[in-house]
């Protein structure tokens, strides 16, 4: 086994696929074999990826007799490690090469450390603040059926078979039943994820046609924007959504929070480079990238994450809107998210083009639109409660003047 001062360039890759059935027969017991494989067959029957890590962790310290287990997940997106426990509490991040999980993750192998406190990568801060007692570890890659890890498994505290409040090294067994335990979860843990993937991709279909549907019903804009602000956010996974409308009279960008119109420079912030550009921008860490005002969550105390930014053309391929998404609620907005979205904005952009408000900001009244010719600008523009501010991380910032009406 590779001991921890080793160097290796591999990265993401097990240079273990797994104990043979001889050596799992030569270094286990048969007890042991058997509740293996019957734990192997019941995480195989979960259903989403979070059940399949639950009943692993589950599974791992029942095996292995130890005192608490952890999974690292590979989030390739943002280049980090998802630390999941079987609290299934809230995800915390680390990079890919932090820590004895990291190095697992980029040296490809297992590691046995009998003593954590004389292993100069386990970080002891971690014990500090909650007072446990990290004693002996077992840390091992999980990888799919081509050896790319997926994920990492650490188990922590052996149990003493004498006296079960002390806690001993791991074994050579222990080593051999994570080993092959490990490469079956990896195939594991991907069919469950494929699984969820599919069933969460036919929740968004079905979404999306329910909200094409909404839209070409009889709305104002008013409308329009309240069912897209609603409704998108269920179709990426995100958090919060906000709709700016294109005023090329005014060179501006105006959007409805709380029945109050906000206006912005048309040039300005995320939104306004997208609605300038007409590009797509997808932030994966709001934090790290300087177009981003950090002003708004520091008043507000909300904490943006990720964004992602879509133009709304119409079938000239002008924009005539803007579409902000905030937060996705599992790592960074994908590639898929983009082409969900922009398939679904083409049928948007239509409909915002041909509305009756829209078109007033345009400098090119209709008499009618399929929304209906009795829409008026006052219905929905209230000019003394208009309010023009300077962009943030979701819609608003600064300072808000009231502007006058023309």
């Amino acid at each position: 086994r590779k001991r921890m001062g080793q160097s290796n360039s591999t990265r993401g890759k097990s240079k273990s696929m797994g104990p043979s059935v001889e050596i799992l027969c030569r270094d286990c017991t048969q007890q042991h074999m058997a509740t293996l494989l019957e734990m192997l067959k019941r995480i195989n029957q979960s259903t989403t990826l979070n059940q399949a890590v639950h009943k692993a962790i589950e599974s791992t310290t029942a095996l292995l007799d130890c005192d608490r287990a952890t999974m690292f997940i590979v989030d390739e997106i943002t280049d980090q490690l998802v630390v999941r426990d079987a609290s299934n509490s809230v995800d915390i991040k680390i990079p890919m090469t932090a820590g004895i999980a990291g190095s697992v993750y980029t040296g490809g192998e297992l590691f046995n450390i009998p003593d954590a406190y004389s292993e100069p990568k386990f970080n002891k801060e971690t014990d500090a603040k909650t007072g446990y007692t990290t004693k002996s570890i077992l840390c091992c890659p999980v990888y799919n059926h081509d050896g790319t890890t997926v994920a990492v498994l650490q188990a922590i505290n052996k149990k003493s078979s004498d006296d079960r409040s002390k806690f001993v090294p791991f074994t050579k067994e222990d080593e051999t039943l994570i080993d092959y335990m490990a490469g079956q979860l990896g195939v594991i843990l991907m069919n469950a994820k494929i699984y969820e993937d599919s069933v969460r991709s036919k929740k968004k279909v079905e979404a999306m046609l329910d909200i094409v549907r909404s839209l070409h019903g009889d709305m104002g804009v008013n409308s329009v924007s309240f069912t897209l602000t609603e409704r998108t956010p269920q179709l990426v996974d995100a958090d919060r959504c906000t709709l700016y409308l294109v005023d090329e009279k005014r060179s501006e960008l105006w959007t409805i929070s709380g029945g109050v119109q906000i206006r912005i420079p048309k040039s300005s912030g995320i939104a306004g480079l997208v609605a300038t550009s007409g590009e797509v921008v997808n932030i994966p860490d709001a934090y790290k990238d300087p177009r981003f005002n950090k002003d708004f969550d520091m008043k507000s105390g909300f904490h943006t994450k990720t964004i992602l930014c879509l133009p709304i053309k119409n079938s000239d391929n002008d924009v005539v809107g803007v579409l902000q998404l905030i937060n996705k609620l599992e790592g960074a907005f994908t590639r898929g998210d983009e082409e969900l979205l922009e398939g679904f904005l083409v049928i948007v952009g239509g409909i915002i083009a041909n509305s009756h408000i829209f078109t007033l900001t345009q400098g090119r009244e209709r008499k009618g639109t399929q929304f209906g010719a009795t829409e008026q600008p006052a219905a929905l523009i209230k000019e003394k409660s208009t309010k023009v501010v300077k962009p943030m991380g979701t819609f608003a910032e600064d300072e808000e003047e009231e502007e006058e009406e023309d």
